[in-house]
């Protein structure tokens, strides 16, 4: 057999899942929650057909260069598995798979439902292979329902779980935030439900059950109150654009352009409230403050009582000059020196360069030998004082690792893997 590819994954001892081993037969829905499952210590192992997952030509591209070894999207999702080939819909393929099955703990899917069995991975099936294994489906829709079979991309997911619907304004409709949230919320919940059902098999007598993870639902869990808002009030809150929507009512514009970028300033900025006079006196130092330096007006913002129209516009006003002239890093210490909840909106570059991420050392450097480069990666969504989290390397290439996953794991030496490479089984 051949040696373990250089880091690939890094070995973890000491994590909460070492010890496990976990199947990833996943599309865009899945491939981060089995990513998750690796950081956690458990042994992942990606399926893809022979030419390699078709998420590998996910964009953008290392060097703008495209290919199944560049995918941003390949190297973020997959980052720590081992990967190995296996084409489902020859029999041979599908056998060896269900070998591999029967040493699982748990196998992650994500085909349609009912539409799996032709290439051997329908959730039932691969309950029968292995009692043991818990199956986590993860779909557009869930297993039963009208829509089950719908098709349908993040997109939709964020549409139909009511996203969508909380963002944007008025004037521009409902918006999608441009990052993939229901297939992100999707697996994050599906990583949850995989832990539970393994934590579950110490009290089944160490038989799996099956996860039915509805990306649509997934999205509706993560509205906050907003369904209940809807059913307790009848109101139904909306995308507010700079503003913020309070009981379905279009409140206080918070979102403030600066010098170089935005500050998020609730309650108009901190002059309404406690902090109203701090606030204040720090516009009239700069001579800013105008008219809501005047006793009257410092009073008025003192309590806190809605403002007429003419009102808010006054204040956004004073506001919106204030800031447009000065850093936000500036305007969110003066903010937060006065009492006044200010903080600046960071782009992805000004989250890479964050003080406060830095000194959690959240981003760890991931070493590519394949390629003598080094990029920063995402780093732990947990830190586990006992059982910690643990970045395992680079993503793996196609079929990096069939000689030995095959080989460890079925006993399959390497002139066989040679034999079912020339005959397009991997």
């Amino acid at each position: 057999m051949s040696d373990r590819s250089p880091g690939v994954p890094l070995p973890h001892a000491n994590g909460a899942l070492t010890g496990y081993r976990v199947l990833d037969i996943a599309d865009e829905k899945g491939q981060l929650c089995a990513r998750l499952l690796a950081e956690l210590g458990a042994d992942v192992i990606k399926v893809e057909p022979r030419g390699g997952d078709r998420t590998r030509a996910n964009g953008p591209f290392f060097r703008n260069e495209e290919g199944g070894e560049s995918s941003l999207f390949w190297w973020t999702m997959n980052a720590g598995k081992r990967s190995v080939t296996c084409e489902l819909r020859t029999e041979q393929g599908r056998d060896l798979f269900h070998r591999l099955v029967g040493s699982a703990d748990v196998v992650i899917e994500t085909g349609a439902p009912g539409t799996s069995k032709s290439i051997g991975t329908d959730p039932r099936m691969l309950a029968k292979i292995n009692r043991d294994a818990v199956v986590v489906s993860i779909t557009n829709f869930g297993q039963t329902g009208p829509a089950r079979n719908l098709p349908a991309t993040d997109i939709v997911g964020s549409a139909m779980g009511g996203h969508m619907y909380l963002n944007g304004s008025d004037e521009k409709g409902p918006l999608r935030t441009t990052v993939p949230q229901a297939y992100a919320q999707a697996n994050l919940q599906a990583a949850v439900g995989a832990v539970i059902a393994l934590y579950a098999r110490g009290i089944t007598g160490g038989v799996g059950q099956h996860v039915d993870v509805s990306m649509q639902e997934a999205m509706a869990n993560a509205m906050d109150n907003a369904q209940q808002t809807w059913d307790i009030l009848q109101i139904n809150n909306r995308g507010p654009g700079s503003g913020r929507m309070v009981s379905g009512r279009q409140g206080p514009r918070y979102i403030y352009e600066t010098v170089d970028g935005w500050v998020a300033a609730l309650s108009f900025g901190g002059l309404m409230g406690p902090a109203s006079n701090a606030m204040i006196d720090w516009l009239a130092d700069s001579g800013e403050a105008g008219p809501l330096a005047s006793p009257e007006w410092r009073a008025r913002l003192e309590v806190v009582s809605p403002l007429e129209e003419q009102e808010q516009k006054l204040v956004v006003g004073v506001i919106e000059q204030f800031c447009r002239t000065r850093r936000k890093d500036d305007l969110v210490r003066g903010a937060q020196k006065r009492g006044a909840g200010w903080a600046p909106v960071y782009s992805p570059r000004e989250i890479v360069e964050s003080e406060q991420l830095d000194a959690r050392d959240y981003w760890v450097q991931v070493h590519h030998e394949d390629i003598g480069e080094t990029f920063i990666y995402p780093g732990a969504p947990w830190k586990l004082s006992g059982t910690p989290w643990k970045q395992r390397g680079r993503a793996p290439h196609v079929g990096e690792h069939n000689e030995e996953v095959y080989g460890e794991i079925l006993g399959i030496d390497r002139d066989e893997v040679a034999s079912l490479r020339r005959r397009m089984v991997i």
